[in-house]
């Protein structure tokens, strides 16, 4: 029954996605009437769901940071059998995380690995992704924007490591026909068109921004006008959907 329930909210949200880019009032009007059993099929499949030994993730996002070499995160049985529980934790790779007794993850190095739960009913797993953030290179703006040829603007470079803003920064540029940049990271306009400004540290890490100079910043201005239109028109969308979720499953 989930399965059924699961393809025609699939359908729904599909139809309304596409007419939400173009209208999201006629994607309202074109939404398919809901059956009045989705509520009962949801108060079935959730006490189903209820009786069964689960663990409370299936995945974790780990992310180091410099003041944070080590994060953690606990899992734990969110749903339990009756007479259910855990009785052992393992990592398969535990040089990339480790569990311990209690179900307490500790991520050790970027990679992945899987925390296994062994129950007494069945064998749980939790997929784990340890991400570093140490020596990653962030700017202050997504992007620039320098319409007068000669105009400039400032590009500042934060690395995460302790006293990351006296970390030395080599400043670079795709083409210098666009737009230059000195070793302070002052981006100057040189002539119309489209270019990267990139910031690199010692050790290799690097965060970029593309520049628009002269008449390309109308041009750019324009994507970003029609990009904020379509975007809404699938917020629209996603909202008549929430919608009509909500009416069938309140038995509206």
């Amino acid at each position: 029954m989930r399965k059924h329930l699961t393809h025609l909210a699939a359908a729904l949200a599909v139809t309304l996605l596409l007419g939400a880019a173009a209208s999201p009032l006629r994607a309202a009007a074109a939404a398919p009437e809901l059956p009045a059993v989705v509520a009962e099929l949801d108060a079935e499949n959730a006490a189903e769901a209820a009786a069964e030994s689960r663990l409370s993730q299936s995945y974790l996002d780990m992310t180091i940071e410099y003041n944070d070499p080590h994060p953690v995160r606990q899992l734990y049985l969110s749903s339990v059998e009756d007479g259910d529980m855990v009785y052992q934790w393992y990592s398969t790779n535990p040089a990339v995380a480790t569990v311990d007794r209690n179900g307490l993850v500790t991520a050790q190095k970027p990679g992945k690995t899987t925390i296994v739960a062994d129950t007494y009913t069945k064998t749980l797993r939790c997929e784990v992704e340890v991400t570093s953030n140490i020596g990653k290179v962030t700017l202050n703006a997504d992007e620039l924007l320098l319409e007068s040829i000669g105009g400039a603007a400032p590009l500042k470079a934060t690395v995460a490591v302790e006293n990351g803003s006296a970390v030395p920064i080599t400043w670079l540029t795709a083409d210098p026909r666009v737009a230059t940049v000195d070793s302070f990271g002052v981006v100057t306009a040189v002539g119309d068109g489209k270019t990267v400004i990139t910031a690199v540290t010692p050790d290799g890490h690097s965060a970029s921004c593309p520049v628009y100079c002269g008449t390309q910043v109308a041009v750019r201005q324009q994507i970003k006008a029609n990009e904020t239109k379509l975007a809404l028109g699938i917020l629209g969308g996603f909202a008549v959907l929430a919608g009509v979720l909500a009416l069938a499953t309140s038995g509206g």
